[in-house]
């Protein structure tokens, strides 16, 4: 082929790959311009707003998740205020980040034009309200540093320096969520069947739980340093059996459907390493198969889980073309690993797959009704969630009162209301349901109120249960102020 007709070649190629960055960047686009509204995004603005403070995490403020998530949102709001704008223009950065890594995996394995589908599939996939992509959670955070171990591995051909900063790259993924961890695990068992000296496996396998230690064992002295050890498992990992508790129906048929994709995956690898035949799409399928894993691991099922599968998904439908020469010992893989993925999809993610293209319209024309002036602010905040503006009604009434830096103490699930007020929170817990749902929650609260009366109270129409002690403090020390759709702000006498 004469050199110009490369180059054609070339500038089209790249030309193509900005087109699907530009389009990552369209759909997520209106989520930079959305209320503070999700429950859980406030509960890590709360928290990081409180370590931005000078406070320290699990003792100051508290939540039911390892620490990156607090400490990315606390470096966003420091170094740009408390902003959904920064928040969420980071995350864009983020899954540009996370997409041209996926790119950078296809190229190395797969040809630089199934990288191009790879990069457009996660791109969507990982963008839509289908799986709750516009939100800044910890999946969308953690599959960066996920993608970028798989990608060094690859690209250092799994020498040893590859696969020490591939095991640290996933503990910091589980620092995210506790889930985050299984991908090493996909690996682990990619050298297995990679790597034809079982000692020099052995080392390999070492230097990687080595580096994935490294960074738990910093995380371990920090929080010794501070003699919070004990806090720090039990908020990051023991409540976790909460959710592990909730299990669905059939929960016997469930938890074993959940590591038949992996036994499958990796018989399927066992079988083509005796023919001498592994390649890296026996990884992106043991990939695949612990990225399912930690979807379904949990007994909740939020579409956001869905978020962790979507990279090497999109490696493996842009991979399908591999199969076309299908012995019995492949088809008998593709049902083993397919059929269970599907029926835990559907058993569990009821309320994602019952889900529709509409809602995506509905979400770009909420935003696009805003932007062409067709639609109140009031009204794109109702499409979000009802509470967002009476929670902008409370924030405007405490600026006015002058409640900014003050102690104010929210029954409910505004979460938000702290970090967009500045709140100091007199107490460790930032939203109801851990008051409940931590032993000896209640008491630890009442303790903190009675030792440092907030100057306002905040009672929401979503808070979590009735609180006898809480309204026997606001009886005896407070007077509303202010009531209006079932909010009611105490003001201390």
């Amino acid at each position: 082929m004469p050199f110009d007709n490369i180059l054609d070649e070339v500038k089209k190629h790249y030309v193509a790959f900005t087109l699907i960055l530009f389009t990552i960047f369209i759909l997520r686009l209106p989520s930079l311009f959305e209320p503070f509204w999700y429950g859980d995004e406030g509960i890590f603005a709360a928290v990081a707003r409180n370590l931005n403070l000078g406070g320290t995490l699990y003792q100051t403020a508290w939540d039911n998740k390892p620490p990156m998530i607090y400490l990315t949102y606390a470096g966003i709001f420091g170094a740009f205020g408390v902003s959904m704008f920064a928040l969420r223009l980071v995350t864009l950065i983020v899954v540009l980040a996370t997409a041209t890594t996926i790119y950078e995996i296809g190229f190395e394995t797969i040809g630089r034009r199934r990288a191009l589908v790879a990069t457009a599939i996660f791109g969507i996939l990982s963008s839509i309200r289908l799986v709750e992509g516009n939100l800044a959670l910890t999946e969308i955070f953690m599959i960066l540093p996920i993608t970028l171990a798989f990608f060094i591995s690859i690209k250092r051909k799994f020498d040893y320096w590859a696969l020490f900063l591939a095991g640290g790259l996933f503990a910091i993924a589980s620092l995210y969520k506790q889930v985050g961890a299984f991908e090493a695990g996909a690996l682990g068992l990619f050298l297995f069947l990679y790597v034809n000296n079982f000692w020099e496996f052995i080392k390999k396998g070492l230097v990687l739980a080595l580096g994935f230690a490294i960074p738990y064992v910093v995380t371990l002295a920090y929080f010794f340093s501070k003699h919070l050890v004990g806090d720090f498992i039990f908020a990051a990992y023991t409540y976790y059996r909460i959710y592990l508790a909730e299990s669905p129906k059939h929960a016997i048929l469930v938890t074993g459907a959940k590591f038949l994709p992996i036994l499958a995956a990796f018989s399927w690898g066992f079988w083509k390493k005796r023919r001498g035949e592994v390649n890296y799409i026996s990884l992106f399928i043991l990939w695949g198969a612990f990225s399912f894993l930690g979807s379904f691991f949990s007994g909740r099922t939020y579409g956001h889980y869905l978020i962790q599968v979507t990279p090497p998904l999109a490696l493996l439908l842009a991979s399908l073309g591999s199969f076309r020469k299908m012995r019995i010992p492949t088809v008998v893989f593709i049902l083993a690993f397919i059929l269970p993925i599907i029926f835990l999809t559907k058993t569990l993610f009821v309320g994602v797959t019952s889900r529709n293209l509409s809602e995506q319209f509905a979400y770009e024309k909420n935003f696009i009704d805003l932007a062409r002036g067709a639609k109140s602010t009031e009204a794109y905040n109702n499409y979000f969630d009802r509470n967002v503006n009476l929670l902008m009604a409370a924030r405007d009434f405490l600026n006015l009162k002058g409640a900014n830096g003050k102690s104010v103490y929210i029954w409910g699930d505004w979460s938000w209301l702290y970090a967009a007020s500045d709140l100091r929170d007199p107490s460790r817990y930032v939203t109801s349901f851990h008051v409940f749902g931590v032993p000896g929650g209640k008491e630890e609260v009442i303790a903190s109120l009675s030792k440092s009366k907030p100057v306002y109270i905040i009672k929401t129409p979503n808070a979590i249960g009735h609180f006898d002690q809480l309204e026997k403090i606001i009886l005896a020390d407070y007077k509303v102020v202010i009531e209006f759709n079932n909010v009611q702000i105490f003001e201390r006498r």
